[in-house]
Protein backbone atom coordinates (compact mmCIF):
# COMPACT_ATOMS: atom_id res chain seq x y z
CA UNK A 1 0.00 0.00 0.00
CA UNK A 2 1.44 3.40 -0.94
CA UNK A 3 1.94 6.06 1.71
CA UNK A 4 -0.95 8.20 0.41
CA UNK A 5 -3.30 5.21 0.27
CA UNK A 6 -2.30 4.18 3.78
CA UNK A 7 -3.65 7.44 5.17
CA UNK A 8 -6.74 7.76 2.98
CA UNK A 9 -9.69 7.04 5.27
CA UNK A 10 -11.68 3.99 4.26
CA UNK A 11 -13.72 1.40 6.05
CA UNK A 12 -11.22 -1.32 6.92
CA UNK A 13 -12.06 -4.97 7.18
CA UNK A 14 -12.83 -5.77 10.79
CA UNK A 15 -12.68 -8.88 12.92
CA UNK A 16 -16.27 -9.86 13.59
CA UNK A 17 -16.32 -11.03 17.17
CA UNK A 18 -19.24 -12.47 19.14
CA UNK A 19 -18.04 -10.63 22.25
CA UNK A 20 -18.01 -7.14 20.68
CA UNK A 21 -19.93 -5.53 23.56
CA UNK A 22 -17.40 -6.94 26.03
CA UNK A 23 -14.52 -5.51 23.96
CA UNK A 24 -16.09 -2.05 24.03
CA UNK A 25 -16.90 -2.42 27.74
CA UNK A 26 -13.17 -3.00 28.28
CA UNK A 27 -12.36 0.04 26.12
CA UNK A 28 -14.72 2.26 28.14
CA UNK A 29 -13.34 0.88 31.41
CA UNK A 30 -9.78 1.56 30.25
CA UNK A 31 -10.76 5.12 29.31
CA UNK A 32 -11.93 5.55 32.93
CA UNK A 33 -8.58 4.44 34.35
CA UNK A 34 -5.79 6.77 35.36
CA UNK A 35 -2.11 5.92 35.38
CA UNK A 36 0.22 7.28 38.02
CA UNK A 37 3.49 8.71 36.77
CA UNK A 38 6.81 8.47 38.62
CA UNK A 39 5.89 11.37 40.93
CA UNK A 40 2.37 10.09 41.64
CA UNK A 41 0.36 12.35 39.34
CA UNK A 42 -2.66 10.76 37.67
CA UNK A 43 -2.81 10.73 33.85
CA UNK A 44 -5.92 9.84 31.90
CA UNK A 45 -5.70 7.89 28.67
CA UNK A 46 -7.70 7.66 25.49
CA UNK A 47 -8.41 4.27 23.96
CA UNK A 48 -8.35 3.23 20.32
CA UNK A 49 -10.19 0.08 19.29
CA UNK A 50 -8.56 -1.19 16.11
CA UNK A 51 -10.38 -3.05 13.33
CA UNK A 52 -8.70 -6.21 14.69
CA UNK A 53 -10.32 -5.33 18.05
CA UNK A 54 -7.06 -4.65 19.85
CA UNK A 55 -7.13 -1.87 22.44
CA UNK A 56 -4.42 0.77 22.17
CA UNK A 57 -4.03 3.33 24.93
CA UNK A 58 -2.53 6.76 24.44
CA UNK A 59 -1.59 8.54 27.66
CA UNK A 60 -2.73 12.13 28.05
CA UNK A 61 -0.65 14.91 29.55
CA UNK A 62 -1.75 16.60 32.73
CA UNK A 63 -4.09 19.54 32.15
CA UNK A 64 -1.50 21.88 33.71
CA UNK A 65 1.01 20.81 31.02
CA UNK A 66 -1.23 22.15 28.24
CA UNK A 67 -0.88 25.83 27.28
CA UNK A 68 -3.69 27.98 28.71
CA UNK A 69 -4.92 29.06 25.25
CA UNK A 70 -5.27 25.45 24.15
CA UNK A 71 -7.08 24.53 27.37
CA UNK A 72 -9.52 27.38 26.76
CA UNK A 73 -10.17 26.17 23.19
CA UNK A 74 -10.69 22.58 24.36
CA UNK A 75 -13.06 23.78 27.07
CA UNK A 76 -15.08 25.77 24.52
CA UNK A 77 -15.42 22.70 22.31
CA UNK A 78 -16.34 20.33 25.15
CA UNK A 79 -16.65 21.95 28.58
CA UNK A 80 -14.69 20.05 31.24
CA UNK A 81 -17.57 19.87 33.71
CA UNK A 82 -19.16 17.45 33.82
CA UNK A 83 -16.70 14.93 32.42
CA UNK A 84 -18.21 13.38 29.30
CA UNK A 85 -17.99 9.93 27.78
CA UNK A 86 -16.91 10.63 24.22
CA UNK A 87 -17.10 8.01 21.47
CA UNK A 88 -15.16 8.83 18.32
CA UNK A 89 -15.43 7.38 14.85
CA UNK A 90 -12.11 7.80 13.07
CA UNK A 91 -9.72 5.99 10.76
CA UNK A 92 -8.18 3.45 13.16
CA UNK A 93 -6.42 1.20 10.65
CA UNK A 94 -3.52 -0.27 12.66
CA UNK A 95 -0.82 0.10 10.00
CA UNK A 96 -1.70 3.79 9.54
CA UNK A 97 -1.70 4.38 13.31
CA UNK A 98 1.69 2.71 13.64
CA UNK A 99 3.15 4.70 10.73
CA UNK A 100 1.86 8.12 11.83
CA UNK A 101 -1.04 8.48 14.24
CA UNK A 102 -1.47 12.20 13.49
CA UNK A 103 -1.85 11.57 9.75
CA UNK A 104 -4.31 8.76 10.38
CA UNK A 105 -6.34 10.83 12.86
CA UNK A 106 -5.57 14.52 12.23
CA UNK A 107 -7.53 15.65 15.31
CA UNK A 108 -5.90 13.17 17.72
CA UNK A 109 -4.32 16.02 19.71
CA UNK A 110 -7.80 17.39 20.47
CA UNK A 111 -8.86 13.95 21.70
CA UNK A 112 -5.77 13.71 23.89
CA UNK A 113 -6.60 17.18 25.20
CA UNK A 114 -10.16 16.11 26.00
CA UNK A 115 -8.69 13.18 27.92
CA UNK A 116 -6.38 15.53 29.81
CA UNK A 117 -9.45 17.55 30.83
CA UNK A 118 -10.93 14.39 32.35
CA UNK A 119 -13.26 13.28 29.56
CA UNK A 120 -13.40 9.55 28.84
CA UNK A 121 -12.54 9.03 25.17
CA UNK A 122 -12.60 5.86 23.08
CA UNK A 123 -12.54 5.56 19.31
CA UNK A 124 -13.24 3.00 16.62
CA UNK A 125 -13.73 2.84 12.85
CA UNK A 126 -17.54 2.92 12.80
CA UNK A 127 -18.12 -0.41 11.08
CA UNK A 128 -21.82 -1.36 10.85
CA UNK A 129 -21.22 -4.29 13.20
CA UNK A 130 -19.80 -1.97 15.88
CA UNK A 131 -22.01 1.14 15.86
CA UNK A 132 -24.21 0.03 18.76
CA UNK A 133 -21.40 -1.39 20.90
CA UNK A 134 -19.02 1.48 20.10
CA UNK A 135 -21.52 4.25 20.86
CA UNK A 136 -23.07 2.65 23.93
CA UNK A 137 -23.13 5.01 26.94
CA UNK A 138 -21.55 7.92 25.04
CA UNK A 139 -22.61 11.43 25.96
CA UNK A 140 -21.14 12.77 22.73
CA UNK A 141 -20.12 11.21 19.41
CA UNK A 142 -17.38 12.87 17.37
CA UNK A 143 -17.07 11.66 13.78
CA UNK A 144 -14.30 12.24 11.27
CA UNK A 145 -16.09 13.85 8.29
CA UNK A 146 -14.38 11.54 5.82
CA UNK A 147 -15.50 8.49 7.79
CA UNK A 148 -19.03 9.96 8.00
CA UNK A 149 -19.08 10.18 4.20
CA UNK A 150 -18.15 6.49 4.02
CA UNK A 151 -20.75 5.55 6.63
CA UNK A 152 -23.44 7.50 4.76
CA UNK A 153 -22.80 5.35 1.68
CA UNK A 154 -22.72 2.04 3.58
CA UNK A 155 -25.50 2.51 6.13
CA UNK A 156 -27.89 5.46 5.91
CA UNK A 157 -29.22 4.66 9.40
CA UNK A 158 -25.91 4.82 11.26
CA UNK A 159 -26.74 8.14 12.97
CA UNK A 160 -30.05 6.82 14.34
CA UNK A 161 -28.35 3.61 15.47
CA UNK A 162 -25.64 5.61 17.23
CA UNK A 163 -28.17 7.88 18.95
CA UNK A 164 -30.20 4.87 20.10
CA UNK A 165 -27.11 3.49 21.85
CA UNK A 166 -25.91 6.80 23.32
CA UNK A 167 -26.82 8.55 26.59
CA UNK A 168 -26.47 11.92 24.90
CA UNK A 169 -28.01 13.29 21.76
CA UNK A 170 -25.10 15.08 20.12
CA UNK A 171 -23.13 13.99 17.10
CA UNK A 172 -20.47 16.41 15.84
CA UNK A 173 -18.60 16.03 12.56
CA UNK A 174 -14.91 16.92 12.53
CA UNK A 175 -13.57 18.27 9.22
CA UNK A 176 -10.19 17.19 7.89
CA UNK A 177 -7.52 19.86 7.38
CA UNK A 178 -7.66 19.23 3.61
CA UNK A 179 -11.45 19.79 3.37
Amino acid sequence: MTDNNLFTPKMPEVDLRPNLFAIFDRARAAAEEVNLDEIGKAHHQIIIVTPGRLLISKECPLAEEIPVEQLALLGELVPPDPANHIAVIAYTYLEALQADMRRAIPFIDFLIGFGALGHRVWMFEGHNSAIEAGCQNADLLLVDQKMANILDKENTKWRAQALDAMHGETIKLIAHPDQ
